[in-house]
């Protein structure tokens, strides 16, 4: 215990100088604590509620739901808000919640998890909970195919047992599948009559029990829905919490016949409030605390932000570049979001300039033909990657004089259309939050400046 009392000191010490210099976002502390202890994580103490939120899709929205929940109820909690979801990310947070001599002093600790490395940290966590949004077609190099996400996770669950209760989707066939050893508690959704698009490539096309066909009486997005295997048993399963009755546009959802506000007309976002719904309601919380909480909760900035300017309505709206998943279902609610507007791709990690090969990878399943809608009058595209969007976006049937394609990415904002929108989209990679808010900004001062 020595080694990790000093690890713990010299962590502790090196976060007082983060927040010293104003910089306390930072998993430095976590990772010499790993460094200098290796089985830092299982040693230190844990809260007396841990939840664990994984998944390709919702894990920060959802975390961030759950986290502000139960600090508005008097709980004091410790989060890994900041995006860092590794060993490092998972030691600061905990590192956050004890004393000098390891005793904890917060109630919980929400821990935002990568679903990749989940099977080798999480056992030596060993959460009360662990949720699971969804699993999807994500980064082909870092992920692979969904059945190696689904592999890691149910690895953990195996390792965990039936201590830790998986809070799963029901509506997803691949996720739904997690857990046979744990206490599972399902959510679901009734058909919500979205009408959802077809996918270029699908997350999972047979069935995972008899390679049969997968057939849908519904489905609400790419591959989440209710399903059911046309050759054996495997189906849907019944949902704990199940909601009854979405209206997005007037943002409500009627969940075990209580009524919940929505933080957004989006599909996707309504499942991670229902996933949060579940989660709180497992923890015993009642309908009406939950709702009120809601109704005073908007999509995080990390995600999504909007400003206003003569009578025109500029967003910033988070599209993962190589989450094929993520970015489709973005361009499938630009497609169906009813107003006139302009989007503005800025979807390159700059990361990426040393991975080409993969990031031609996602472009082509992704579906980009949701664009091809006319309610989108202009598309326009900007920096590195720019002519392998144009390319994509031709190839997609977008007509070539809606294109407006320009390697310098100041070039952008005289692109954008002045007249006849009702808004204009920046879409961006989520690593890159602060680009985005520039890019909207500069398109508004260009237009305020009348050129």
């Amino acid at each position: 215990m020595f080694r990790f009392y000093i690890a713990l000191w010299a962590s502790k010490l090196m976060m007082g100088f983060y927040y010293l210099i104003k910089k306390p976002k930072t998993d430095m502390p976590g990772l010499l604590a790993c460094k200098m202890c290796p089985d830092f994580l299982e040693k230190i103490s844990k809260p007396k509620l841990t939840i664990t939120v994984t998944g390709t899709n919702g894990k920060t929205t959802t975390s961030t739901l759950l986290n502000d929940f139960l600090k508005s109820n008097g709980m004091t909690t410790s989060f890994n808000d900041w995006g860092a979801n590794m060993m490092a990310g998972y030691a600061v947070n905990l590192i956050r919640g004890v004393s000098l001599f390891n005793k904890p002093k917060v109630d919980c600790s929400i821990l935002e998890a990568d679903e990749l490395t989940l099977d080798t940290w999480m056992a030596k966590i060993k959460p009360d909970y662990l949720l699971v949004t969804n699993i999807c077609k994500d980064s082909l190099r870092r992920n692979g195919h969904p059945e190696n996400i689904f592999n890691h996770i149910e690895h953990t669950l195996r390792i965990l047992g039936d201590k830790t209760t998986a809070v799963l989707n029901a509506d997803d066939p691949i996720s739904s599948e997690l857990g046979k050893d744990s206490r599972r508690v399902y959510f679901g959704m009734s058909d919500t009559m979205s009408n959802p698009f077809v996918n270029i490539s699908k997350d999972i096309a047979i069935c995972p029990r008899c390679g049969g066909q997968i057939k849908y009486d519904y489905r609400h997005y790419r591959h989440i829905g209710k399903f059911k295997c046309a050759s054996c048993d495997f189906k849907t399963p019944q949902a704990d919490y199940m909601a009854e009755f979405v209206d997005l546009r007037n943002r409500t959802m009627m969940v075990n016949g209580h009524e919940y506000p929505l933080i957004s007309d989006t599909i996707f976002n309504a499942f991670n409030v229902l996933s949060c719904i579940a989660m709180l309601k497992e923890l015993g919380y009642r309908d009406g605390e939950i709702s009120g909480f809601l109704s005073t909760q908007k999509v995080t900035d990390i995600r999504e932000t909007c400003v206003e300017y003569n009578g025109i309505e500029y967003y910033t709206f988070a599209a993962k570049s190589q989450n094929v998943s993520a970015a489709s279902t973005v361009f499938e609610y630009m497609a169906k979001e009813p107003s006139i507007k302009d989007v503005v791709l800025l979807m390159d990690e700059v990361q990426d300039k040393n991975h080409p090969t993969e990031t031609l990878t996602w472009l082509y399943e992704t579906d980009y033909e949701f664009l091809k809608d006319p309610k989108i009058r202009r598309i326009i595209v900007g920096g590195h990657m720019y002519l392998n969007h144009r390319l994509r976006l031709l190839l997609a049937g977008v007509p070539e004089e809606k294109i407006f394609a320009v390697e310098d990415e100041a070039d952008i904002p005289q692109c954008v259309e002045q007249e006849g929108i009702d808004k204009v989209y920046v879409l961006y990679e989520t690593d890159c939050v602060s680009k985005a808010k520039n890019m909207r900004d500069s398109i508004v001062n260009y237009v305020k400046e009348g050129k």
